[in-house]
């Protein structure tokens, strides 16, 4: 027979990071933060469709790189790493949000850390996500129009004018796009009539994950692979070699592959929307969406640094240029494979824009109205969409004066509503050990990653 400390030990190593459907005693919550539960016409493959939407972004294009920092094992490894990390940082707000019956983030800190706690936690959201709302008005820009001097982006190109006409200014493209593409996916009020255009984005993030991964098979086959492509990591070229240069790289890999995988901001609004908005089938969406982002960030991270090696650009992108592609395939179809894919990933931002506008627009109607966006009359919720939508146009037209300052403040905001909070919630709400430490460790990996990604922006310009 154990003796009772034995007993009461193992007891608590078997306590789960996540917590079981019963909450522990507490006193009852204020009425005002209970909603009553709702559920909407979502499907579960809608579901999906919006979460891997809301995750995929810029930020899949930066991932090559990251794995040419570690060579394809070790970054594998991280990959899987943050993806586990992610679904129980998720999860946590899911189980959480079940257990003490509310219906957004907001208000399940606001139940156990008050009023500054969920101000805090809105504002780490708008900031994080309305600036990447900038930046993908900046990139699309980019892509489709280029930058002075030059314009060579896919449709001056096409259309072999390069002296920047009104019709092809980075503005009238931009606007024209917003306008006409994102202005008809905001008009719903609901998830589920969304959930169409996120279906189609995904369609779009995959067709441009098959491209590049056939460009490096097509490389393999004709033995024209990177020559300096590793399996393993080179600890020299790892922050000069040093124990704390090889910390760094590796904590910089973390960073960018969570913010590939960040997806928090909009899991309640997401799981609200669906015709079983149960914890467990919220669950489930969360389990398959990170599987399909593990599945594109893999193909898409692989396959560039094998095309690319240690020349692989922070946006790989910019290594597709139509003169490499066509060394693999024949000249029209390289140039028809390089415009697909920048329509590809394009298409693909602009539906991303269109979720970041739902998460911004519902954390800054609580702020400023003190109502959720979806509580607003019609007058009111389209006035804040049409705000939030024009001032990323407008702003987006400023970069080079803000965009630097969005980075910084963005990444630490990140971490704030990804892995902060979650981890306060587990340490103020679980007894049990192996879940504080847990949680612990998530907090401090969440300070160590923003403190990561503020050093990278200071001092080389870079940060997730």
């Amino acid at each position: 027979m154990q003796p009772a400390d034995d007993v009461d030990g193992l007891e608590e190593a078997r306590q789960p990071l996540v917590p079981r459907e019963e909450p522990p005693p507490r006193p009852a919550p204020p009425a005002a933060t209970l909603l009553p539960a709702c559920s909407g016409n979502c499907s579960l493959a809608g579901g999906v469709a919006n979460l891997v939407t809301t995750a995929v972004g810029a930020g899949m294009v930066a991932l090559p790189r990251a794995v040419s920092e570690t060579g394809i094992v070790v970054g594998m490894a991280l990959f899987a790493f943050t993806a586990v990390l992610t679904f129980v940082s998720t999860s946590i707000i899911v189980r959480y949000s079940a257990q003490w019956r509310v219906q957004s983030y907001s208000d399940l800190v606001r139940m156990h850390f008050g009023k500054l706690g969920a101000t805090v936690l809105q504002l780490a959201i708008v900031v994080h996500v309305f600036g990447v709302m900038i930046g993908y008005n900046v990139i699309i820009a980019d892509v489709l129009v280029g930058s002075s001097p030059k314009f060579n982006g896919m449709l001056p190109t096409i259309a072999g004018r390069h002296d920047n006409p009104w019709f092809l200014s980075r503005g009238f493209v931009l606007a024209a796009l917003l306008l006409a593409v994102v202005g008809p996916m905001l008009v719903p009020r609901n998830l589920a009539s969304v959930a169409r255009f996120s279906r189609f984005s995904v369609c779009m993030v995959l067709l441009l994950a098959a491209s590049i991964l056939g460009l490096a098979t097509a490389a393999l086959f004709e033995g024209r692979l990177a020559p300096d492509v590793r399996l393993l990591p080179d600890p020299d070229s790892m922050g000069g070699g040093s124990p704390l240069g090889i910390l760094t790289s590796l904590l910089t890999v973390v960073s960018v592959s969570c913010l590939a995988f960040t997806c928090h901001f909009n899991l309640l609004p997401i799981k609200n929307s669906l015709r079983d908005p149960s914890c467990c089938s919220m669950l489930r969406v969360v389990k398959l969406g990170l599987l399909v982002c593990a599945l594109i960030y893999s193909m898409v991270a692989i396959s560039g640094y094998a095309l690319f090696g240690s020349e692989t650009d922070g946006d790989v992108l910019n290594n597709l240029t139509g003169r490499f592609v066509s060394t693999l395939v024949p000249p029209a179809a390289a140039h028809a494979l390089v415009y697909g894919i920048a329509v590809a990933f394009s298409g693909n931002l602009l539906v991303n824009f269109v979720l970041k506008v739902w998460a911004v627009r519902d954390n800054l109607s609580e702020l400023a109205l003190g109502a959720p966006a979806l509580q607003l009359d019609r007058v009111a919720f389209y006035s804040v969409t049409l705000l939030l939508v024009v001032l990323s146009f407008c702003l987006a037209l400023l970069v080079p004066s803000i965009y630097a300052l969005l980075a910084l403040v963005g990444s630490t905001a990140c971490v704030t509503f990804a892995y902060v909070f979650p981890s306060l919630l587990v340490l103020k709400c679980h007894k049990g050990r192996a879940a504080r430490v847990g949680a612990t460790c998530m907090l401090l990996l969440g300070a160590q990653m923003a403190a990561v990604a503020i050093y990278n922006r200071l001092h080389h310009g870079q940060g997730i």
